[in-house]
């Protein structure tokens, strides 16, 4: 009697030695079994998932200049 398609993929996996492909393959259900929506924060080492908040929530205009100190800023370099 032939296989189903799920005991087929379940004998495919188990004689995978590969870890590489395994673990594409587990990141492939994991995927579907989340209906599509991977959190990768879960992936995120705590002090990484801190950082990562932190800089999503700073404002927006934190890095940013007026016009003017970036012509005073750049002035040595605009002058002959």
């Amino acid at each position: 009697m032939p296989l189903t398609l799920k005991e087929e993929v379940l004998q495919m996996v188990a004689s995978m030695e590969d870890e590489n492909a395994l673990a594409m393959v587990k990141a492939e259900i994991d995927y579907i079994n989340n209906k599509g929506e991977l959190n990768v924060l879960d992936e995120l080492s705590p002090k990484d998932r801190l950082e990562l908040m932190e800089l999503f929530n700073e404002p927006d205009d934190k890095d940013t200049v007026s016009h003017d100190e970036y012509l005073k800023a750049t002035a040595r370099w605009r002058t002959s």
